[in-house]
């Protein structure tokens, strides 16, 4: 029951939800003897267990005694509370309030409100009819006199199957699908949680599973009854979609390139069900190989693929090769697994072009999965379409690049003459070793993009020795794109030690491998003992230091005493020794600063270069001030 608080109010023309169409109040005196009220309330019952919860959009029409009809709407929610109109006017005298019928729902009463000063008779032949008494308002906009109408319905739902089964010349096909099924009636909606409201269709998923029968279905699912869409999301090749119930068809619109049908479902259980059934067939992934021009300098190209999907199956050939004008079906697949190709170095080559066609699907979109394609890589990833796939990698001749050996005097003080190179193992190559700068030699042969060149460095001037790791610029293999120098995913550096290397040999640009040439440390100063007396012992303790920075091991005597030097005699060894760490010194210094102006650097060496560079540049001035 509803409990009214009557009071005057605007003239009221709407619903609680949606705008009523209704005349304007004429503006003359005693209008409220010909206007009385009318409000509608609904409950919308909870349907079984089980059975889907929504809420529903209801619509009505009064038409009153001087035949007028306005339109109201309303929403209840299925199981919630009751929702009702405001007042609405219309003319006294005898009115009819007619609910629009849907297939999703069923009056199961209408009444008035107890103690309403008006009367509704429910209509003995249409159960969405009634009649109802409108009383005149004692003034405009006084609802104390309004008579109200009480609707109940019932939610009306029917059962659906969806089943899969794979085409006549697909066998092979199997896994599991999955489907939305959506409520496509006007006024069943469902919550969006974005909004806050009920303005979403109502909408399930449904799965099934191609079993060794051939067939697969979702078992019974309850939905509004009506209208109903089912959809298999990303499909590409559906072949045939039908819809029955006891042997007639239920199928209103199908469109295979969406995987969409729509079908009508009526109201009752898995007796008179209607069953949805799609049928796939798989897709063909054909690989082609071709070549910008008659005269290709190789027999074939190697390839390796791999897949991934949903079950169904997805395998596609691991490995092929293909000579220019050739192709090879590698897969029958799945539609909607994605396929990812990469071509093999072939030296000499590069590829110019990966084309795929269809260049759209059945959904109008590129099957090639975005990010994927890349010439400098060789790869392209596709989704397998309708019917046949087909992907062709054309190549080209690639330009030759050159080779460029560099050496670098790490320390200075090198010796100087010549350092031989020895190329791939029969080639020599002279580099000149300076002291005070790295020097390189251009190699004048052409090497074939994306060859191997191996490098070995011969015995060195003097006594020096190679030091470090031999460096490559650029470190990534690079290709002409466009005419201009693209990184690949290739590194150029195949392997490294010290006085060898072997790198990759990028398109159309040089080349540079640097090798480190250090010289030979410094000659140790000879160990001076002393026994000195006491007084010098206390007098010289500065000197001690100034002797252990240029390098001279102090040692104790079996007395006990230390090796000291007074700062202001100084014998003459100690003199010279200190002279030739100055030198040292700043040969390292300018040695570490030659160095880190070099680009070939990591940044784990040039952060250990500065720190040493620091440290020496703090020691210099202290061996400086020991000479005056």
């Amino acid at each position: 029951m509803r409990i009214h608080r009557r009071r005057a109010l605007a003239p009221l023309c709407a619903s609680l939800l949606v705008g009523v169409a209704c005349a304007i109040a004429p503006n003359v005196a005693g209008a409220q003897e010909n206007t009385g009220y009318v409000e509608i309330c609904k409950t919308f019952n909870a349907g079984a267990t089980g059975a889907p919860q929504y809420q529903g959009t209801f619509n009505f029409n009064i038409t009153d005694s001087s035949n007028t009809t306005t339109s109201v709407s309303l929403s209840a929610v299925e199981g919630g509370p009751q929702a009702c109109t405001a007042p609405i006017a219309v003319a006294t005298g005898t009115a009819t309030v007619t609910e629009v019928q849907a297939p999703w729902f069923s009056v199961s009463g209408i009444s008035a409100t107890p103690g309403d000063p008006g009367t509704v008779t429910p209509s003995a032949t249409d159960p969405y009819t009634a009649t109802v008494t409108v009383n005149p308002a004692p003034s405009w906009g006084d609802t104390s006199m309004t008579t109200t109408v009480q609707y109940t319905n019932d939610p009306v739902t029917g059962v659906i199957e969806v089943c899969k089964q794979a085409d006549p010349n697909s066998p092979q096909l199997s896994g599991t699908y999955t489907f939305n099924v959506t409520s496509t009636d006007q006024g069943v909606t469902a919550w969006d949680s974005n909004t806050g409201a009920y303005d979403l269709p109502w909408t399930t998923t449904a799965s099934a599973t191609i079993s060794s029968a051939g067939l697969g279905c979702s078992g019974p699912i309850v939905v509004p009854a009506g209208t109903v869409e089912t959809v298999e999301p990303g499909t590409t090749y559906v072949t045939d979609i039908t819809a029955s119930s006891n042997g007639s068809n239920q199928l209103t619109s199908s469109d295979l390139n969406s995987g969409t049908a729509d079908a009508s479902v009526s109201a009752g259980d898995t007796t008179n069900q209607t069953v949805i059934t799609y049928t796939d067939a798989l897709s063909a992934v054909k690989l082609c190989k071709a070549w910008v021009s008659s005269n290709d300098p190789v027999n074939s190209y190697p390839f390796t693929l791999t897949s991934s999907g949903p079950a169904g199956p997805t395998a596609v050939t691991g490995s092929v090769s293909l000579a220019p004008g050739q192709c090879s079906l590698v897969g029958f697949v799945r539609p909607g697994t994605q396929v990812n190709i990469t071509e093999g170095v072939v030296v000499g080559t590069k590829v110019a072009a990966i084309d795929v066609s269809p260049q759209a699907n059945s959904q109008g979109m590129s099957p090639i999965v975005p990010g994927t394609l890349s010439l400098p890589n060789r790869t392209v990833s596709v989704i397998a379409g309708a019917g046949e796939t087909n992907v062709t990698f054309t190549n080209g001749p690639a330009d030759p690049g050159q080779l460029k050996i560099c050496v670098n005097p790490m320390d200075g003080g090198v010796s100087g003459g010549t350092v031989p190179f020895l190329v791939n193992g029969t080639q020599m190559l002279n580099v000149n070793l300076s002291s005070t700068s790295i020097q390189c030699t251009l190699d004048p042969s052409a090497f074939a993009f994306n060859s191997s060149v191996s490098i070995s460095g011969g015995a060195l001037p003097g006594p020096d020795s190679y030091a470090g790791t031999a460096t490559v610029v650029p470190t990534s293999l690079e290709v002409l794109e466009g005419g201009m120098p693209t990184a690949t995913n290739q590194a150029a550096l195949v392997s490294a030690t010290a006085s060898t290397a072997t790198v990759l040999m990028s398109e159309g640009i040089v080349t540079e491998v640097t090798f480190s040439v250090d010289p030979p440390a410094p000659i140790t100063a000879p160990t001076v003992t002393s026994t000195p007396t006491v007084a010098q012992v206390a007098a010289d303790s500065v000197g001690l230091s100034v002797i252990n920075a240029a390098g001279i091991k102090s040692s104790t005597s079996t007395s006990g005493s230390v090796l000291s030097v007074h700062r202001t005699v100084k014998p003459a060894v100690v003199s010279a020794l200190i002279h030739r760490q100055v030198s040292h010194l700043r040969s390292e210094i300018r040695r570490l600063e030659k160095r880190l102006a070099s680009r070939h650097l990591s940044k784990a060496a040039r952060r250990a270069d500065r720190r040493r560079l620091s440290a020496l540049r703090r020691q210099l001035p202290r061996l400086l001030r020991e000479l005056k």
